[in-house]
């Protein structure tokens, strides 16, 4: 038997203790090898520390930008971790644990990129990986109410293809949005705010509603045109139905598009 594999059968069999063995999260020490193995995706070790009792599926462990904890499964959806989150998915993880701040694994997944693969237009393809694979195991679409949702987060980050592969998947496009009014910016606001133009004609398209405010703040438009999105600006003001196609005559219709219908249409 290798010492490895002896050590994690000892840890499996002391019940008094268990959590003291090293690499199974009782200390600083074990806390930074388990943190540094999600991150590595070195599925190897997580498993075997899973499988052996030391470290349960739905354990927390304190991150750089969790120090309070944070759940594996979240940590390992951050950092895209794609074997990682195999191992945590089959082994039974809360696939909608939240972090402090009540943050998914499908919503950091939606967020985050790889900054050394940005030069290469890869950045955003292992979280994309992710977030596929968060969502065909079952992970939830939604957030607790009057919180940001993945669409949100990814509507934000510019992530295009998990915009289109989530509002696919039947993510609420106006998210709690209710007659007109929200607590908590909308994707499309998200959108709106970093001037990511593409990501709000799909928005749109799928039925996002520019009329939104947010209870005593702005509207979609007003967001674009805070930032200094102008163009934008003008597209969600052609969208909203308090203005239309009839306010802005051809210019609205060019900046709305042949493919996007006025709000005023049907």
């Amino acid at each position: 038997m290798s010492r490895t594999v002896a050590r994690f059968f000892i840890c499996a069999l002391i019940l008094i203790g268990v959590t003291g063995c090293a690499g199974m999260g009782g200390t600083a020490r074990d806390n930074d090898r388990l943190l540094n193995a999600i991150v590595m995706d070195d599925a190897g070790y997580v498993k075997s520390a899973v499988q052996a009792g030391g470290v349960s599926p739905d354990q927390r462990i304190a991150a750089e930008a969790y120090p309070d904890g944070a759940p594996l499964i979240a940590i390992a959806a951050r950092a895209a971790s794609l074997n990682v989150l195999r191992v945590l998915i089959s082994s039974g993880a809360d696939l909608n644990a939240r972090t402090p701040v009540n943050e998914t694994p499908l919503m950091l997944a939606s967020f985050f990129f790889d900054e050394s693969q940005q030069s290469t237009g890869r950045a955003f393809e292992r979280h994309e990986r992710a977030v596929r694979l968060l969502a065909e195991a079952g992970a939830d679409l939604e957030n607790s109410r009057y919180q940001y949702t993945p669409l949100a987060y990814a509507a934000y980050q510019g992530n295009e293809r998990v915009v289109r592969f989530l509002i696919e998947r039947g993510a609420r496009v106006n998210a709690d949005a209710e007659r007109g009014g929200t607590y908590i910016n909308t994707p499309l606001m998200m959108a709106a705010m970093q001037g990511h133009e593409p990501i709000v004609r799909t928005l749109l398209r799928a039925g996002a509603d520019a009329d939104v405010r947010v209870y005593g703040g702005h509207t979609a438009a007003e967001f674009a045109a805070k930032y200094n999105h102008k163009t934008l600006a003008q597209l969600l003001q052609c969208a909203q139905r308090q203005y239309g196609t009839g306010g802005f005559g051809p210019q609205c219709r060019q900046l709305l598009g042949s493919s996007l219908r006025s709000p005023l249409a049907g």
